[in-house]
């Protein structure tokens, strides 16, 4: 279990890190970055095999457990980080500032960690998750983003009450090490996940969406080809869900005949949906429907062009469906006639 949850935390890790090498780093980027790298490197000591074999190689005993405890400590200073590149109030000079403040009180206190004074450490993990906990509850909501909040949130969450109890625990006398319950275990697998939710939903809202289309795209870049450029391979599935709800707007107007129609004289139905069945009717056989001009392909109020595309495209394979098959002549009267 301790490898697969290792490895759950470095993929993670890993996606963060591609992130920002294919994109402009940014404090909030780089922040995250650090600290799933830190749950990485904690998730991989808390194996027993790798932390045994670090401890055979190391010239002091007990070095796997002083670096487990330095990677939660690097964690929640990175985390803290993050939650404060969020706050509207901070300019970009003043946020680096507190950065370095961050980072500089956590290389102070882990060097207490290291030799043997856990408090100092368990007090900065509990007030800068404190911190992230309340910049974070405040940006859930029922988005992907929001989503991946949460999961942070509750990530955060757990670990600030398991270093609350060492910390309880510490000051009362007992001996507790920084990462040594199974909820930083859990911890680390939750925020790992929470990391890369927008990364995962995204494309596989993507891929939902182009086989949405995929029927609706065929039609119209068939009938206009001259609204693709490229041929679209190599590009990520977000991006060419992007491609085709451009390609599909743009075909509608050419066949709506580029602003140059006028049919005053029809009004727009008050359903979404009906509109929509009437337009999969004319995008399925223009020649034989009424005219339409490109008031009828607009956006809905209120809807945005994704949505708008994928409604198009689910009333147009309904269309195909349910509209009957063409008849087909007798063959056998074809050739007596």
């Amino acid at each position: 279990m301790g490898w697969l949850v290792a490895l759950v935390v470095w993929t993670a890790a890993g996606a963060r890190i591609g992130r920002v090498a294919a994109r402009q780093p940014t404090p909030l980027r780089v922040a995250m970055v650090v600290a799933v790298s830190s749950a990485a490197i904690a998730s991989t000591l808390a194996v027993p095999d790798v932390a045994g074999r670090l401890d055979t190689v190391a010239p002091a005993p007990g070095l796997s457990q002083i670096v487990l405890e330095l990677a939660w400590t690097l964690f929640a200073a990175a985390s803290a980080v993050g939650a404060v590149s969020v706050w509207p109030i901070l300019p970009r000079a003043a946020l680096r500032a507190v950065a370095v403040v961050v980072y500089t009180v956590a290389v102070v206190v882990g060097i207490g960690l290291a030799g043997g004074y856990p408090v100092p450490a368990l007090v900065f993990i509990v007030i800068a998750l404190t911190a992230v906990v309340v910049t974070g509850v405040r940006h859930v909501a029922w988005t992907p983003l929001g989503r991946g909040i949460s999961l942070i949130v509750v990530g955060s969450a757990t670990v600030l009450a398991a270093a609350g109890v060492g910390l309880v625990r510490e000051v009362s006398g007992q001996t507790w090490t920084v990462g040594s319950s199974p909820a930083y275990t859990v911890a680390a697998v939750i925020v790992s996940v929470g990391t890369v939710w927008v990364l995962v939903e995204t494309w596989l809202r993507a891929r939902q969406d182009l086989r949405r289309m995929d029927t609706l795209h065929s039609v119209l870049v068939t009938r206009f080809p001259e609204v693709v450029e490229g041929d679209g391979k190599g590009s990520t599935a977000v991006l060419r869900a992007s491609d085709a709800v451009a390609h599909v707007m743009d075909a509608l107007y050419l066949q709506a005949g580029a602003g140059m129609l006028d049919t005053d004289e029809q009004d727009l139905p008050e359903s979404t949906a009906e509109r929509a069945r009437i337009l999969a009717r004319w995008i399925d056989d223009p020649v034989a429907s009424d005219v339409l001009d490109t008031e009828w392909i607009a956006l809905p109020q209120g809807m945005s062009p994704r949505r708008w595309v994928l409604e198009l495209a689910d009333a147009y394979t309904e269309f195909g469906t349910s509209a009957p098959a063409p008849a087909q002549a007798d063959t056998a009267d074809s050739a007596a006639d």
